[in-house]
């Protein structure tokens, strides 16, 4: 019986903070490109490991999936990127790195990298293959995107600075106090 608890804990537990990801993406959304979702992932996937946090990732995706549809062209690199946010939190983690300006220093590389895989997938979708300039019009498109992606990387940077000790010191106590998960 205790086993069956602890899996229904692990559920609820991946389906709040997968939504909540959903919800904080939602609330400040009025930002362009300013995101706390590597931020929250980050300090999930540390706190209650690889799991909880890439099943909340997934869940995540999922969800806006059906807020925004299901339009390959950004909807690939969602489920590229995510996890990879989350995998990247998991060997973080286990490297024993603790320090916030390493792991936003990391986490800003990984960002950096979904501009040009997301500019790369939109450019797929969108028939570049059968150009002859596909180079040429990958640049151009990257570089139209250049201030949104530095917003990006920045908000990144900043809010795991600022945020993340706080935040993994809150999520821990919150779910030892409230979601009796010792495993953190």
């Amino acid at each position: 019986m205790k086993k069956n608890n602890l899996h229904i804990r692990k559920l609820v537990l991946i389906a709040l903070l997968g939504s909540g990801l959903n919800v904080f993406k939602f609330l400040i959304m009025f930002i362009p490109n300013v995101e706390v979702v590597t931020l929250l992932i980050v300090v999930y996937t540390y706190v209650f490991g690889i799991g909880i946090g890439m099943g909340a990732t997934i869940l995540f995706c999922v969800l806006e999936a059906f807020m925004w549809g299901f339009d390959p062209s950004w909807l690939i690199p969602y489920f590229i990127h995510w996890p990879t946010v989350a995998l990247v939190a998991f060997f973080i983690k286990k490297s024993g790195q603790k320090k916030p300006i390493i792991i936003a220093i990391i986490m800003s590389i990984v960002t950096l990298a979904f501009g040009f895989q997301s500019t790369f997938f939109y450019m797929l979708t969108g028939g570049a293959l059968k150009s002859s300039s596909f180079f040429a019009r990958y640049i151009t498109m990257y570089t139209t995107g250049t201030g949104f992606y530095i917003a990006q990387i920045l908000s990144c940077f900043v809010s795991i600075i600022a945020l993340f000790t706080p935040l993994t010191e809150l999520v821990t106590k919150l779910g030892r106090k409230h979601l009796g998960y010792n495993k953190i």
